[in-house]
């Protein structure tokens, strides 16, 4: 009897591409789904919710087999991933065609490493796909491609003939053709598929999907297909005046475990009708023509296997050109793809190693206005050749984004944590933009909403800034420009990085905006940056202090609208007035900074004046009232109350209430808005206590954000809740383990970047506190033994504790003239 036992399918995986160069993703079942690399709708406009192409469709475009043969045994091939689509193969009747048993999937951005198991395979096989992400080096992680390295170990007492095959079909991209060559470089060979009479004219936008492709195979002896049919690289049926056959490369694959190395890259042209109407001369060009393809020489030596002499008349070339436009006819007009092939023997207990390479140029990325956006990689490549050349010569670039996966890792926190830090960056190379006049911008959920959302980049903006700050500060001053008369700042850039839309209503976003720009010059010591933004950040704070209407220090009116936008707020809001609490400590820290005396004093003043109001208005014995205004109160009971506080405490400015009071508060909101079936929902009214319509039922007070999920276990690593965090950080994960979508959590679409606040857990394990100006960096960690990475915007390396000894180990940076502020009596080792 057959018996099955069903799990939740993996739908998700590890982004592979550089920042703003679109990506494909690599899914646990093997396969290349989501091809965004040419400009898609999905990726390269706001459709929210509409149904538009976001590259799945052409999941197994890039596709991969190994074929093993020991010596007296007939071959085994297995295809490197689960797609068994009937349109792509009659697997079913052709059995040999099968996957591997199965497949072992790690990801740890920004790297996956798989492992292929099979029990009929004599070897051991395993890939790792690399994505050009080296923080610290925005230039060479914006190069549009990735890495896949596989390694072969012969584990057996035998030698072993292996030939790895890869195939790619372009059927996503150059709908009007393309012309496919093959190079060499150094050991590496080639295929480069290139769009003819490719330019940026005026109607390029038309077009958006031109550009060119490179797939290279380093490693072992290299044959090819420079182009080919489309279908030829599947399967067809063909039918001639031979018969009637399955029609694919594979077949002769796997036979010989080679190709043919055929070096025509262009369509052939249409064959006449009548080919018995060709003179002799004719006759032979044609056949001399088509020979050159791989689909018509296995016309030729199936016939040959029964003829070894054809053709050896007038009528057998007939016949051949009949039989090559008759599968001409079968195959369509889709042509382009292209594969590579590995061949190498193994020797027993050896191991060998073989480098692909998946190089993109797509630069007709326009906007909705027509305006050419392009791409940040074409200031330095002109075509996917160049770019996969480029990443062949610097290998280093692999090796480094490996080191870096690595060093997430290398903890004594349960491994909830690095999988939380680590999954979460494959997003900024996901829903990025960086676009060829250097403007940045990360989606607030893939193809939704619009970019650099200001109270999504609040959250999401830790890992950015400590790995790439100059993108951070960039996308801030690209914010501040758009700063209104009144002081308000900006929502979210749609539909492109030139304009913005109307949501200046949002009273969280001016203290969001300031509390960013303390932590971005506490943390980078830029200047030039502060001094930019200072006239923004007063005519912010100004703009937020004109809401309070009595002068007690917290705003209370026009207060309706923020982060959470279908969930309307009135009077004092806790959430709002500890945010402006935060902005007005953030903003003092600033003026101190500048020299600015009058604000300093103002600000210290209005800081402690809101503080006491905050107690006597807003706290009700047990945690802070949702919102007061006037005798109308709502008691809901707010996850995110104090989110300021987490702001502050993140960003090495120091908090504003006293740990026992964070301590007890966070208690109170996990017992009442924390369940392990569900999650930690953002609101709930404790019985007996009174609620407003606007928050009954709401949609977003009943829902669970994973991003806010995330800072509320940071802040309580901060006051000593360590099982309380561990506790929230392990419901996300096996929640988006059992919805099959670890990689992309969802809140207004796709891929949301708020969780990247997970970040913060990493912060405030390590007590993490920066001021770069001073070169002072402050460690409180949160255990007495202890092992965290460490990333800042200087260095990247681990930090260990135990015995009253810190250890720093650096992969990259200096620590030459810091201070290290450390927990008293303990003691300082640097390592480089």
């Amino acid at each position: 009897m057959a018996k099955f036992i069903t799990q939740k399918i993996q739908t998700s995986g590890i982004a592979l591409g550089g920042i703003g160069t679109g990506s494909v993703e690599l899914f646990p079942d093997g396969e290349f789904h989501q091809w965004q690399i040419a400009n898609p709708p999905r990726w390269a406009s706001r459709s929210d919710a509409r149904v538009v192409d976001d590259g799945e469709g052409s999941t197994g475009a890039l596709s991969f087999w190994v074929r093993t043969q020991t010596e007296g045994e007939a071959p085994i091939l297995r295809k490197l991933g689960m797609k068994t689509d009937a349109e792509d193969f009659t697997y079913r009747m052709f059995a040999w065609n099968k996957p591997v048993e199965e497949i072992e999937f790690e990801g740890r951005f920004p790297v996956c490493d798989l492992s292929y198991r099979d029990r009929a395979l004599p070897i051991g096989l395993s890939l790792r796909a690399t994505a050009p992400f080296v923080p610290h080096h925005t230039r060479e992680s914006a190069t549009p491609g990735f890495y896949m390295d596989f390694t072969l170990e012969n584990p057996t007492e035998k030698p072993v003939k292996v030939s790895l095959l890869s195939a790619l079909e372009p059927n996503f991209c150059n709908a009007m053709g393309s012309v496919n060559s093959v190079f060499t470089h150094g050991d590496a060979t080639g295929v480069f598929l290139n769009s003819p009479n490719l330019n940026h004219w005026e109607e390029g936008y038309k077009d958006p999907n031109r550009g060119s492709l490179c797939l290279s195979a380093q490693g072992g002896e290299v044959s090819y297909i420079t182009g080919e049919h489309f279908r030829y690289l599947r399967e067809f049926v063909g039918r001639s005046p031979f018969g009637v056959t399955q029609e694919s490369f594979l077949f002769d694959f796997r036979e010989k475990g080679r190709l043919p190395s055929s070096d025509i890259g262009t369509r052939p042209a249409e064959l006449p009708k009548k080919p018995e109407e060709l003179t002799d001369q004719a006759l032979e060009r044609y056949t001399e023509i088509m020979t050159a393809y791989p689909f018509a020489v296995s016309i030729l030596e199936r016939v040959r296997r029964i003829r070894p002499d054809f053709p050896a008349s007038r009528k057998d070339r007939v016949d051949f050109i009949a039989a090559c436009g008759e599968h001409m006819e079968r195959m369509g007009k889709e042509f382009g793809s292209l594969a590579l092939c590995s061949n190498l023997e193994l020797l027993p207990g050896e191991v060998k190693r073989v480098r692909f390479v998946l190089s993109w140029y797509f630069p007709n990325h326009f906007g909705e206005y027509h305006n050419r956006l392009g791409h940040y990689y074409e200031n330095f490549f002109q075509n996917a050749r160049e770019v996969n050349v480029y990443l062949l010569e610097h290998g280093e670039i692999a090796e480094k984004a490996g080191a870096f996966a690595e060093m997430l890792y290398k903890t004594s926190l349960p491994e909830v944590y690095p999988d939380a830090w680590s999954s979460h960056l494959s997003t900024i190379v996901k829903d990025s933009w960086y676009l060829q006049n250097g403007k940045f911008g990360l989606w607030e959920g893939l193809g939704y909403c619009g970019f650099h959302t200001t109270d999504i980049t609040y959250h999401a903006s830790f890992g950015l800034l400590a790995l790439f700050p100059d993108l951070q500060l960039g996308q801030m001053e690209m914010g501040a420009a758009f700063q209104r008369e009144d002081g308000r700042v900006h929502h979210f850039f749609t539909p492109d990085l030139d304009h913005v839309d109307g949501g200046f209503d949002r009273v969280d976003m001016n203290n969001q905006f300031v509390l960013m720009v303390c932590r971005d010059y506490l943390q980078t010591g830029n200047r030039e940056y502060l001094e930019r933004m200072w006239p923004h950040v007063e005519a912010a704070m100004d703009s937020i202090q004109a809401l309070d209407s009595d002068g007690d220090g917290l705003p209370d009116r026009d207060t309706t609208r923020n982060t959470y936008d279908a969930w309307n707020f009135s009077g004092a809001p806790t959430y709002i007035c500890v945010l402006w609490l935060g902005a007005l400590k953030a903003g003092g820290r600033l003026a101190r900074e500048l020299g600015k005396t009058r604000r300093k004093e103002e600000w210290e003043a209005l800081l402690k004046t809101g503080l006491t109001s905050l107690e006597s208005r807003l706290w009700n014995g047990e945690y802070y009232h949702l919102w007061r205004e006037g005798e109308l109160v709502d008691d809901s009971l707010m996850t995110d109350q104090i989110d300021g506080e987490w702001f502050l405490r993140m960003a090495g400015i120091g908090g504003i209430l006293p740990d026992e009071r964070v301590k007890n508060l966070l208690c109170r909101i996990y017992e009442g808005n924390f369940d392990p079936e569900d999650g930690l929902v953002n609101a709930t009214c404790p019985e007996g206590k009174q609620t407003s319509l606007m928050t009954y039922k709401n949609c977003q007070a009943e829902a669970v954000w994973t991003g806010i999920g995330y800072a509320v276990a940071a802040l309580a690593m901060t006051v000593g809740l360590q099982s309380m965090a561990d506790s929230l950080v392990s419901t996300i994960h096996e929640n988006q383990m059992r919805f099959g979508k670890f990689y992309e959590h969802w809140e207004c679409g796709y891929r949301y970047t708020r969780p990247l606040s997970s970040w913060t857990t990493l912060t405030a394990a390590a007590g993490l506190a920066i001021d770069a100006g001073r070169k002072c960096l402050r460690l409180r960690p949160m255990e007495t033994e202890l092992v965290l990475p460490l990333c800042t915007g200087e260095v990247l390396g681990t930090v260990s504790f135990t015995d009253h000894i810190c250890t720093i180990t650096l992969l990259e940076g200096s620590l030459d003239g810091w201070t290290l502020d450390l927990p008293e009596g303990m003691e300082a080792i640097i390592k480089e």
